[in-house]
């Protein structure tokens, strides 16, 4: 007998078989049991699962297994699928559902788990709406670990509509559990191919979420709504491709070259945090003394302050073992975020970098640094801050990007924030754009901030501030040039370091080669308080 017409593919069952009935032995039914996962195991097929690796991508059952320890995993919903039954009740087809999802442990930590099928129904909801808040999310709030899903779907099909006769309105109910997971347990995404609408979003609604190099796009619609829409023409890469997402507009927090290596990086976020906000992150031995004092620092930074330097080996030189997970590296250069260790403990990293943007912090910078803080303080990371920044970025671009108003965002971001930070000034710190960074966990804790021989700290940056406040004086001059010069001599012999210090403006003037001690002296005390925050009964959803 044919079996109905169902969307998705449709499993080929034995039609010698008969389905097990009440009055059948308990031998047959666990027959029974093995014989449809073992359907549901086969996805949409083996010219479908061909089709995804000739694609350059691995099944979702694949995925799971390779980032899952081995042998691990253990599936939710493995029977739920589409049957179809001829006249005397034997099974003649079955649809498995759509979406796999189970427990499973990474390292010996317990995580759940969930990834689209791609074979079937291109990851559309199909005849069996099988979607992760039924099993993976509670089982993630109720157990307190992390959550990890991988997608691949093209969330709601016209096709759908049709086939149940209407267009339903959408009911908002899909959201709140996903909101809810923010505020309770760490959540990371694989954009393991195409994905568009509620996926799509449902991916967006992580803490850290990856992609892969031309492999995966993430839009509300693909090419054919929008060029139906708008008449634009783009193909996937174009439209939603890591460039665009990862470079372009901060969407997406990392890139990965394959599978594989997005795998790695979803293992390492979540290595450096608790599983859930109301922990703090175990310490890991990390066989680096707190005590190694790294002689580079010294000269790390040039005698000449108009010259830049490598502040990502600024952080090597400083963390456990050189080792941190950089996010959004590729996005809002000039500010770095990152996470490390500190004589094991996990702290946050936010440093300067002035080989970009001077390490001015523009309106793409402060949304990066506010959405960092909040990710901080949600999982109770004590902040490491190395910090060189002359102020807020200027010019037409930069008021066109709201740069003021998003730069404010990041002020309320550090406001709220209640975790500890020590910071180092290593150079420049001007303006209200330094009062963030120099804000956070006030105004119930020390501004634990330490200077280094080449700091300057000031309202505004010399040369602007000479420009502004001496205008009329320098045009008046008869060398306007030489005299702006000899202003800017005289001031700069005011932001000397030594006299901040004396004047409190910093803890102390420090020998550069001394960062690490006190770091990680200040993360080792930070802990007690740490555990107090945990225990807040405020957590807010932190936002993408």
């Amino acid at each position: 007998m044919t079996p109905p017409r169902q969307r998705g593919f449709t499993v080929p069952v034995d039609p010698s078989r008969e389905t097990w009935k009440p009055g059948m032995s308990w031998d047959d039914a666990v027959d029974e049991i093995r014989y449809i996962k073992g359907l549901a195991a086969e996805m949409g097929g083996p010219e479908r699962i061909a089709r995804q690796h000739d694609g350059g991508r691995y099944t979702v059952r694949e995925r799971i297994e390779k980032i899952v320890d081995a042998d691990s995993f253990v599936e939710m919903g493995p029977l739920m699928g589409g049957p179809t039954y001829d006249e005397s009740g034997n099974i003649v087809g079955f649809t498995p559902g759509g979406y796999v999802m189970g427990l499973a442990e990474i390292g010996g930590r317990p995580v759940a788990i969930g990834g689209d099928d791609f074979t079937i129904s291109g990851g559309s909801p199909h005849n069996v709406h099988k979607v992760p808040h039924q099993f993976v999310q509670p089982l993630a709030i109720q157990y307190g670990i992390p959550y990890i899903q991988l997608r691949e779907g093209v969330g709601h099909s016209s096709k759908s509509d049709e086939e149940s006769g209407r267009m339903a309105l959408p009911q908002g109910d899909l959201w709140w559990q996903s909101v809810e997971l923010l505020t309770k347990v760490p959540v990371a995404a694989g954009i393991m191919g195409s994905v568009a609408g509620w996926p799509a979003a449902a991916a967006l609604m992580s803490h850290f979420t990856v992609m892969v190099k031309e492999r995966s796009q993430i839009f509300p619609s693909g090419p054919p709504v929008v060029e139906r829409a708008i008449g634009e023409t783009l193909d996937k890469e174009a439209l939603g491709g890591y460039r665009m997402h990862v470079y372009e507009s901060g969407q997406v927090d990392n890139v990965a070259d394959d599978e594989e290596e997005a795998f790695e990086q979803i293992r390492a976020f979540l290595s450096y945090l608790p599983n859930t906000t109301g922990e703090v992150a175990p310490r890991v031995e990390s066989g680096d003394s707190p005590d190694r004092r790294p002689e580079e620092l010294l000269h790390l930074i040039p005698d000449n302050r108009r010259r830049g330097y490598d502040a990502r080996e600024l952080i090597r030189l400083v963390v456990d073992n050189g080792e941190f997970f950089e996010m959004r590296r590729h996005y809002a250069g000039a500010i770095i975020t990152a996470f490390a260790r500190l004589d094991g403990y996990s702290v946050g990293v936010i440093a300067s970098d002035p080989m970009k943007l001077a390490g001015a912090m523009d309106g793409d910078g402060a949304d990066k640094y506010a959405h960092f803080v909040d990710l901080c303080d949600a999982f109770n990371l004590p902040v490491l801050i190395f910090l060189d920044m002359p102020g807020f970025m200027l010019g037409s671009d930069a008021e066109r990007k709201a740069t003021m108003r998003r730069g404010v965002r990041a002020l309320i971001a550090s406001a709220e924030a209640s975790v500890p930070k020590v910071e180092f000034n290593v150079r420049k710190s001007y303006g209200v754009a330094a009062d963030g960074p120099n804000s956070i966990g006030l105004p119930n804790g020390i501004n634990l901030r330490f200077g280094w021989p080449a700091g300057e700290w000031g309202g505004i940056p010399i040369e602007g501030g000479v420009a502004a406040a001496y205008r009329r004086e320098i045009e008046a001059a008869d060398d306007p040039d030489a005299h702006r010069e000899m202003i800017e001599q005289r001031l700069l012999r005011l932001r000397s370091p030594f006299k901040a210090a004396m004047n409190g403006d910093v803890v102390d003037l420090i020998d550069p080669r001394d960062t690490r001690r006190l770091a990680c002296t200040f993360v080792k005390l930070a802990q007690p308080v740490l555990q107090r925050l945990a225990q807040r009964p405020d957590k807010r959803a932190v936002r993408p």
